[in-house]
């Protein structure tokens, strides 16, 4: 056989191995709870964070109500907690994408907040999609609190778009993480590209760092059929990131298309293990037999587990339930295997 033959076959293999690798099925887990949401009553579950005691959640329809939620033999029951918002709401987006969100707003999503995390003090950050914006709440308090918006790099769409993120309407921010101390945040870019980017809090502005504020862009395709026969209508989809988490000293990434949970380096993005959550959602009686991608966008990690909560998007399951739900997780006994140092 020629060299240029043996060269060709090599690099077939290696193509081929690097494929089944980057598809390769995460480990599986396990179930221990799974009940639905009531008290939400524009649906759309995209988010879930502990503040101190208190289990937040948040609608991306919702642009002035958190809920607390508590959980019953009936399930998990939602209470509203209203906020004001700032008189105005900056934005670094170009007109094209402003008026896409614009017009989306129509249908009650003006700010569509997809994240929400907490910092040691109890502060609440939302991260509006619309927007590309965080919206801070203070504590809650007796009286509703008042949100301020963070005053964030404009790096963090320049750079951001220069590397293929924020390239469309509904696919722009849809995670957020923050340090205990509240010094350095995180955000995930959605989808076609999606990203991981990185800020610091320097007095009241929050700049990228000299490295730049992208840790890791990437636009990538998952195989059809990629979980079993007829699941998901067998359409190639992007991969994505529906939340973001900071445990642990890591970050961890919902990966909605992909149904799994990944840990993440903070300092590069790059990914270290993945687990699947595929078996318990693409099952009776949790299947959506509709729905023409993943439904997962809300991701709480903890010594308890892993909680994963699906936005339904208004879909109804063959069971007639249309409320969103939410899946509680064991902790993978293997959640600290192959993790680097920081």
């Amino acid at each position: 056989m020629s060299q240029t033959a043996k060269g060709f076959l090599l690099g077939c293999s290696l193509f081929l191995s690097f494929t089944a690798a980057a598809f390769e099925r995460s480990s599986e887990l396990s179930l221990q709870h799974a009940a639905a949401v009531d008290g939400m009553p524009r649906g759309n579950l995209s988010a879930l964070q502990y503040c101190g005691e208190r289990l937040l959640a948040v609608s991306d329809r919702e642009d002035q109500t958190l809920y607390e939620l508590s959980l019953s033999e009936a399930g998990w029951q939602a209470r509203g907690e209203y906020f004001e918002l700032p008189d105005n709401a900056p934005s670094m987006l170009p007109v094209k994408l402003l008026a896409g969100a614009w017009l989306r707003g129509l249908s009650g999503q003006a700010l569509d907040f997809e994240g929400l995390a907490c910092d040691g003090e109890g502060n609440r950050y939302l991260v509006s999609e619309s927007q590309l914006g965080v919206l801070k709440l203070p504590p809650v308090a007796a009286a509703p609190v008042k949100g301020q918006w963070l005053d964030l790099d404009p790096a963090v769409y320049t750079q951001g778009e220069s590397q293929g993120l924020w390239q469309q309407v509904n696919a722009l921010a849809e995670g957020v993480a923050i340090n205990a101390d509240a010094d350095t945040i995180w955000l995930a870019a959605e989808r076609q590209g999606r990203g991981l980017l990185k800020l610091q809090r320097q007095e009241q502005q929050w700049r990228c760092p000299l490295a730049g504020c992208v840790l890791l862009a990437e636009r990538r395709f998952l195989p059809t059929d990629a979980f079993a026969p007829g699941v998901l209508n067998k359409e190639v989809l992007p991969v994505d990131f529906s939340d973001l988490v900071l445990w642990q000293g890591k970050l961890w990434t919902l990966e909605r298309n992909a149904h799994q949970v990944c840990r993440r380096s903070t300092l590069s993005g790059a990914r270290e293990r993945c687990w699947s959550f595929a078996q318990t959602i693409l099952s009776d009686p949790y299947i959506y037999p509709d729905a023409p991608y993943g439904l997962a966008e809300a991701l709480l990690i903890n010594e308890d587990g892993i909680m994963i909560g699906l936005d339904n998007n208004d879909r109804v399951r063959p069971d007639g339930d249309g409320r969103p739900w939410i899946f509680q997780f064991a902790l993978p006994s293997d959640w600290q295997d192959g993790a680097k140092s920081d």
